[in-house]
């Protein structure tokens, strides 16, 4: 039976882009094979798909099928790279987080062991909608601790926003209507929200208003948030003012609080700097 000239056309084109000169033809099936890995370049149509005198179709050898696989895993790897790379720029816009993991810890704190098995336990935490409190005296770590949590998932690819809760409130401040709506669906659309310093915005009914609205919003998407501030868990939970209670009985409704009551690592890292600053000004003077 005659083959149609076109499709034997498209025939002779496949076969010649799948052969290579140390091809050859096995005597036993009639098939082509790879001259270097030596299987089948070729495959037999089931016999009630043969037609036009058309029974065999072009398949990849092992080596061919392995370079395919290759190609494709590194595809893979370099799409994954970009999207994390695109993830952790969106998540710092405001905030130079990126750095901040827990391999690169100074000092592994019982705060920033906790820390790190909320990571490790995302998928628990994210379906029961629960996040985390970080509250305690200033620079014991809190801001730190959440960005090792956020790169942490960011690797796994999972969307983050670290804001700081000022800016928030400011630029909440500046929208209204529409764009205010369409701001709060913006930090209600990661899988994690980090709300950095709560308690630092204006103390004022405006300024409690939007943060309410912004933990309110997040609480109702059933999402986890984390939160910092340097406010007491005590004073949260005493507390008489009306537009305070609203906030904190929603945060505590969905944080788990964790208590950052180390020492000020600014502080420590103000000291070792000063001590830095001297050794190179000794050095420059001829000291040793």
């Amino acid at each position: 039976m005659n083959i149609d000239p076109i499709l034997s056309a498209i025939i002779d084109t496949a076969d010649a882009a799948n052969t290579a000169p140390d091809d050859y033809w096995s005597p036993e099936d009639g098939l082509k094979y790879c001259g270097k890995c030596h299987t089948p370049k070729e495959a037999y149509f089931a016999e009630k798909h043969r037609f036009n005198g058309i029974d065999r179709h072009p398949t990849d050898c092992k080596c061919a099928a392995e370079e395919k696989e290759r190609r494709e895993a590194e595809m893979r790897e370099f799409n994954r790279i970009n999207h994390i790379n695109l993830l952790r720029s969106e998540a710092f816009s405001d905030i130079p987080a990126a750095a901040w993991r827990f391999d690169n810890a100074p000092v592994m704190t019982k705060q920033l062991t906790k820390a790190k098995e909320y990571a490790e336990k995302w998928d628990d935490f994210s379906r029961e909608g629960i996040g985390l409190l970080l509250f305690g005296n200033v620079g014991t770590g809190k801001s730190y601790a959440a960005g090792c949590i956020a790169n942490a998932l960011i690797d796994r690819m999972i969307s983050v926003l670290y804001v700081d809760m000022t800016d928030v409130v400011n630029r909440m401040q500046g929208n209204f209507g529409a764009d205010r709506d369409s701001y709060l669906k913006r930090i209600t659309r990661p899988d994690l929200l980090i709300l950095d310093d709560l308690g630092a915005e204006r103390n004022t009914s405006y300024g409690k208003e939007r943060v309410f609205d912004i933990v309110n919003r997040r609480l109702l998407s059933r999402k986890p948030m984390i939160i910092t501030t340097n406010i007491a868990l005590s004073v949260m939970q005493k507390a008489t003012d009306l537009d305070d209670r609203r906030i904190y009985d929603r945060v505590l409704e969905v944080c788990v609080p964790v208590l950052f009551d180390g020492e000020n690592f600014r502080k420590g890292n103000a000291a070792e700097n000063l001590k830095k600053a001297t050794r190179i000004l000794n050095k420059e003077n001829g000291g040793n």
